[in-house]
């Protein structure tokens, strides 16, 4: 537990690209708790801020992360409070400053050795980037002159019933999310949503490192302030498939299922289609690791259509060249198919990344990325590419 409250040190979770590398920082004894601060700034040049089609707007960008945490530890429970501010400044376009805040507290109890509950809460101050969701060409919120705010509320946990080495195991799960736009309330108001999913897994072990999945899924999307939208709905996604771990210098889990969305509006069209999640790493050699992964999900719509059918294609390799310098390349693919669209609109989104981590000490990295995002849509106004240099420092205690 230790190990894994460190690690989560250094996630800001606020940064879509973050740049943290393996830095092991080091904690402050305050009594009975540890208090972990991290800081991470990164600095580059973005050459189209903005998505856009044509006219673009590039500057030179500098994001700071502070993340400060205090843990607690009661022998095998642990509990963890974190604070993470995430500040953005283009240099060529103030108008897209940002400034958010998460607040999260978790707690992880084992009751004994088969009884096991993860709890946790957030309140945190978010944003949406100019030129992505309802913001983007075309969208009801295109044209904006800043970057939309919103706060989220979130509670979450899950129970789990059995060890790791039982023939059988239960994980049930719920979260909760209320989620509220601030500013421009004439186009965002309808936005408004709560979010509420359950789950419920069960593996079957059938090999010492290999079990079988079954998966239960639900989730309803309620547009709380919609009076015109009608994008209320529930989605149930059926899974049967199969996880390991460490065969044949493999780990991984795969699921297929099912899915459908049921919209509480006869206006809108239902769907209902196969569904799939694969996460699978490969790791010929101890300081070498390949990643794939591959889903089929739904989005909300961003104005346009019903939803998003959206399907994901992703392979990262991470590879250690000694023990300060690390390179992780990556290209992934995305097809959205914007359902109920009297246009038919399909976008196809190919991306590409390569990054440089160096850790010059046990408490600073430094970091070099670029990644360049090719999207192409059969709508005018929406394809776009995006290039992106980022150059980061990582430090704690």
């Amino acid at each position: 537990m230790n190990q894994v409250i460190t690690g989560l040190a250094v996630s800001t979770c606020l940064v879509a690209q973050s740049l943290l590398a393996a830095i092991e920082p080091a904690s402050m004894p305050l009594g009975p708790v540890a208090f972990t601060p991290t800081i991470n700034i990164q600095t580059g040049y973005d050459d189209n801020i903005l998505n856009a089609s044509n006219n673009e707007i590039d500057s030179i960008k500098t994001i700071i992360t502070p993340n400060f945490q205090i843990v607690a530890e009661d022998g095998l429970n642990a509990y963890r409070l974190q604070y993470a501010l995430s500040k953005g400044i283009f240099h060529s376009s103030s108008d897209d400053n940002y400034l958010d805040h998460k607040l999260s507290f978790d707690a992880h109890l084992e009751f004994n050795a088969r009884n096991a509950l993860d709890v946790n809460a957030s309140i945190s101050k978010n944003h949406d980037d100019r030129g992505t969701g309802i913001t983007e060409t075309g969208s009801i919120g295109a044209g904006t002159i800043a970057p939309l705010e919103y706060n989220i509320k979130s509670i979450a946990s899950t129970y789990t019933y059995g060890s790791d080495s039982a023939t059988g195991r239960l994980v049930l799960s719920g979260k909760y999310d209320d989620k509220e736009y601030q500013n421009f309330r004439t186009i965002t108001q309808q936005r408004d949503n709560t979010l509420t999913t359950l789950s419920a897994v069960f593996y079957y072990r059938i090999q010492p490192k290999t079990s079988m999945v079954f998966e239960i899924r639900n989730q309803n999307v309620d547009y709380t302030t919609d009076t015109a939208i009608s994008l209320d709905s529930s989605t149930q996604r059926y899974y049967v498939g199969a996880t390991w771990e460490g065969t044949a210098k493999t780990t991984g889990t795969i699921k297929l299922g099912h899915v459908n969305k049921d919209f509480d509006s006869d206006a809108r069209s239902d769907f209902s289609g196969k569904s799939w999640e694969a996460d699978i790493k490969w790791e010929p050699r101890t300081y070498s690791t390949f990643n794939l992964k591959t889903s089929q999900s739904e989005k909300e719509s961003s104005g346009t259509g019903d939803l998003i059918d959206s399907k994901t294609a992703r392979i990262n390799w991470t590879h250690d060249w000694n023990d300060q310098l690390q390179t992780i390349a990556g290209l992934g693919y995305t097809r959205d198919n914007y359902r109920g669209d009297t246009a038919g609109r399909k976008d196809n989104t190919k991306d590409a990344r390569v990054q440089f981590n160096y850790d010059l000490r046990r408490w600073l990295s430094f970091g070099l990325s670029y990644s360049l995002q090719d999207t192409d849509s059969n709508i005018a106004g929406i394809p776009f590419d995006r290039n992106i240099v980022l150059l980061s420092v990582t430090g704690s205690l």
